[in-house]
Formats: structure tokens, C-alpha cells, sequence
């Protein structure tokens, strides 16, 4: 069983919490949400990543390459859907039904909706650039409004 680890962002949108191991990042908890895992406090072992966190919710393009992210625990579907999300361009969105497809699996709109649900890493791999057909918002994980806020802030960069 590994070590969990955790850290809190300050941001401008509020305190996120960032779960570690020494894999990479577990989980990263909007503000107002709690870590499914429990965590000893240790301060980030990726200092930029407050930096980096703090100028994206600032409306600043931030690249997230170079995060290692722990995916253990996931699916093979789940890890699939939400590698292709993760190369999602800033300010675009794919439908539930168009992430399924480049994951390999064309009927499997819904189930991707569930893996997307799954996301510990909100922002980093960004869920929140998948929608619904006609581009209806969908479902989102996070704090309610913001994945219309994130990709508005998007939009704009």
C-alpha cells in the first residue's frame, strides 16, 4: 500500500488539496472537497505546480507536462478515455460520444461519462473539455459552475 502524501494550494478560486505519492499526484480535491485517501501533510515535491495552478485559475495558458500522475487503480478503459482526454486543446471541447471513439471504444459514450467521473485529476487531465452532443455542459465532478467557468476562462486565453 503506498504512502500518501498531501499539500494545499491557495488560489484566487479558493484551497485545493493535492494527494501524492511518490508514483506522482493521486488526487488533486477542488475547494470544498475532501481526499478520498488519507494523507500525512508533506509540502509538494513539484514546486511549480502552485505557480502553475495559481496562473491557469488566473486565466494564463499553463502547460502540465512534466506532472507525474499516479493512475494506479484506474481501469484500462478509464486510463485509455482519460489519456485522450488529456490531448484535448485549451478552449476546445469533444463530446462524451467523440472521447469514447478515440479511446477505442465508439459505443461506449456512457460509460464514459463514468470514467470521466473518475478523474483524480481534474484540470491536469481536463475533464472539464468534454460536453454533451450539441454541446450541452454534461456532467462534472467538480464545484457546481465551474466547468462552465473553466472553459469559459479558456475560451479567452
Amino acid at each position: 500500500m503506498p504512502e500518501f502524501y498531501g499539500d494545499r494550494i491557495k488560489t484566487a478560486k479558493g484551497q485545493f488539496i493535492v494527494v501524492f505519492t511518490n508514483n506522482g499526484i493521486f488526487e488533486i480535491c477542488f475547494p470544498g472537497f475532501t481526499p478520498a485517501q488519507e494523507y500525512q501533510d508533506h509540502e509538494l515535491p513539484w514546486p511549480n505546480l502552485t505557480t502553475d495552478l495559481q496562473r491557469y485559475l488566473a486565466g494564463r495558458m499553463v502547460s502540465w507536462e512534466g506532472y507525474p500522475l499516479d493512475n494506479s487503480g484506474y481501469t484500462p478503459f478509464t486510463a485509455a478515455l482519460l489519456d485522450k482526454v488529456g490531448s484535448i486543446p485549451y478552449g476546445q471541447v469533444c463530446t462524451y460520444r467523440e472521447i469514447a471513439e478515440q479511446a477505442g471504444s465508439p459505443l461506449a459514450w456512457r460509460a464514459a461519462g463514468q470514467a470521466l467521473k473518475a478523474n483524480r485529476h481534474p484540470i491536469i487531465v481536463p475533464c472539464h473539455r468534454v460536453v454533451g452532443s450539441g454541446g450541452k455542459p454534461g456532467g462534472f465532478s467538480g464545484p457546481s459552475g465551474w466547468k462552465q467557468m473553466l472553459l469559459q476562462l479558456e475560451r479567452a486565453i
